[in-house]
């Protein structure tokens, strides 16, 4: 026996409210067999019923109806859900499809992150090598630096001894040039700056007698 028929106002609005929200999404009529199904609220865009199963499930069967007609009725609005049921798992498979879409995306682009993350270290590591060259060269610098300022102060130093000693050494030649050797022949008194010239060397500037001889 089949199950008695949804009756009364508070059933039929559940039904249609049920109805209603299996043909809310892609469901499309011609105006002639949507005009019964838009008077419930049935605003549809793509429906694949005939115009027979438009009728049925746009309507509400009679509280008694019995055998055929309420067993039309009933395939009809199973057609509907049915419908909408298919369309639900099209959706489904398309938005697991951009589900999927998205994953490969994403996989990508932390495939990419990750390559751009290495290549990141690497160049923070070349960095930090030639940094570290850099260091070591500075060190070498001022190490070289330091040698060449401390070998520089000790030729300094030893040029101004140098100096020094040289300025004795003239001061100790002038003093020796300045001294005056007394010729036996003329009495007159030779500096030995004159007679150790090269050109006249050892004789007396006045009479020409040999002062200085060659040891």
């Amino acid at each position: 026996e089949r199950p008695p028929l949804v009756g009364g106002c508070a059933g039929f609005e559940l039904l249609l409210s049920s109805r209603q929200r299996a043909l809310l999404e892609s469901l499309s009529v011609t105006a002639q067999e949507s005009a019964a199904l838009r008077q419930h609220g049935f605003f549809v865009d793509v429906l694949s019923l005939s115009s027979g199963d438009v009728a049925l499930a746009s309507g509400a069967p009679e509280a008694s109806a019995e055998g055929p007609d309420a067993s039309s009725w009933e395939v009809a609005v199973r057609r509907v859900y049915e419908q909408h049921t298919r369309q639900l798992q099209s959706q489904i498979r398309t938005a697991d499809g951009k589900a999927m879409e998205l994953h490969l995306k994403v996989q990508q682009n932390m495939d990419s992150l990750r390559e751009e993350e290495s290549a990141k270290q690497g160049l923070r590591d070349e960095a930090q090598n030639m940094r570290s060259k850099l260091e070591s060269v500075q060190e070498d610098m001022a190490t070289t630096r330091k040698n060449y300022d401390n070998q520089l102060a000790m030729l300094t130093e030893h040029i101004c001894t140098l100096s020094a000693k040289l300025s004795d050494k003239d001061s100790n030649l002038a003093g020796f040039q300045a001294q005056k050797v007394l010729c036996g022949r003329c009495g007159m008194w030779n500096t030995m700056g004159k007679l150790l010239a090269t050109e006249n060397w050892g004789t007396c500037q006045t009479c020409k007698e040999k002062v200085l001889s060659r040891s």
